[in-house]
């Protein structure tokens, strides 16, 4: 019966990464660098608030949008904090921010759309944008220490243009967006009347003072975020994020995302709440450390790599070795017993990304397997 089902199915690959994890966790003595996942657990004031919601009988049904004091909430962290001006009206609550993408794309995209994303990317947004029957069009940024080109971004805009979506800090490179770079997307946003998506999930994990994309108050009815509680807080588990969009936009997006998910469980949404008072600056100061030590050590086995400025991940590039990412990242597991992310999961051939959100004595365990194969690879 699979010939009966939607095509746009047989486009939709299961996560390379995930599969490479997978494949670590089965093979026996492999330090594995793959999963970006903070290692630290949930506060314990957002568990607490979470076990006391469910005691209170918070069970039933949420609204679609959200429960107003989360709602509330945000609306008042991300004007303190990011100045951000949304009002609660403005404001989704999603299945995390993956959830809170999908229901973005679907809500915006026709078929035949095109959509604009510096590479390397997140590669799930290619699979979500795919099954709208739209289009990725790639602007690659590995030539410019990742930083967006404004004659390279308008040469690819099209009367069939839609969206540009943005990450920084980036996953998988953790590069942060410059101020030129943000101020010629939206720029060109403006002058083409596009939507910008700008997820922001790596935010509070920025090393430095994150610079702004809207300046310009007239590209607010043309800009969307998504943000997710799941890096800064270490409540990965409990799938809950938001997405910020003027009020037409934000509720179509809401119409959609009520038909995909109805609404996020409300014990999570109250234990949410509590996330707004826990300081992340402390777990930001110990990746720092982390992105410090290991950027050293790559220093020291000659891999260039451009430094990161935020997240939790490196991406060296490999390519002195005449390898594809996928072949290097195999040798890696089965000669090294170190577990690394192919580049070409994020359209980044020649490079790997390495997670340095594991537990420490397997980050550093595993970059110096590394180094013995990047030794070796010379040597031989």
């Amino acid at each position: 019966m699979l010939d009966r089902v939607n095509k746009q199915m047989a486009l939709i690959k299961p996560s390379g990464i995930r599969q490479f994890a997978e494949l670590a966790a089965k093979t026996i003595g492999v330090v594995s660098l793959t999963i970006g996942e903070p290692e630290f657990d949930t506060d314990e004031r957002i568990k607490q608030a979470t076990k006391d919601a469910i005691d209170h009988n918070e069970t039933h049904y949420p609204l679609n949008q959200g429960i107003l004091p989360l709602r509330k909430a945000i609306s008042e962290y991300e004007l303190k904090v990011n100045h951000h001006h949304y009002q609660p009206s403005e404001i989704i609550i999603t299945n995390g921010a993956t959830g809170g993408l999908s229901a973005i794309f679907l809500a915006l995209l026709n078929a035949g759309d095109e959509v604009i994303i510096p590479s390397p990317m997140y590669v799930m947004y290619a699979s979500m944008i795919q099954y709208c029957q739209a289009k990725v069009v790639e602007l690659d940024t590995t030539s410019n220490q990742y930083q967006i080109d404004k004659n390279s971004l308008e040469a690819l805009i099209t009367d069939k243009t839609k969206l540009i979506v943005i990450t920084s800090p980036n996953n998988p490179t953790g590069a942060v967006l410059n101020q030129k770079s943000l101020d010629c997307v939206a720029e060109l946003a403006l002058k083409h009347r596009l939507f910008v998506l700008s997820d922001d999930v790596y935010h509070q994990l920025s090393y430095i003072d994150l610079p702004k994309l809207c300046l310009n108050p007239l590209l607010r009815k043309q800009l969307i975020i998504a943000q997710s509680f799941s890096k800064p807080y270490a409540m990965t588990g409990f799938r809950i994020g938001y997405i910020l969009a003027d009020e037409p936009i934000a509720k179509v997006i809401t119409t959609i995302n009520s038909y995909l998910v109805t609404g996020i469980s409300t014990f999570i949404q109250i234990g949410a709440i509590k996330a707004f008072e826990v300081d992340s600056s402390a777990m930001r100061l110990n990746y720092q450390n982390r992105r410090d030590r290991c950027f050293k050590m790559l220093e020291e086995m000659n891999l260039p790599c451009v430094k990161p400025e935020g997240a939790f991940y490196l991406f060296p590039d490999i390519s002195e070795f005449k390898m594809d990412s996928l072949a290097f990242c195999n040798k890696a597991l089965q000669e090294y017993k170190v577990a690394i992310v192919p580049g070409v999961f994020f359209l980044g051939e020649h490079h790997i990304r390495i997670s340095y959100a594991v537990n420490e004595a397997d980050l550093y365990e595993g970059m110096r397997r590394l180094a013995q194969m990047v030794k070796d690879l010379r040597h031989a």
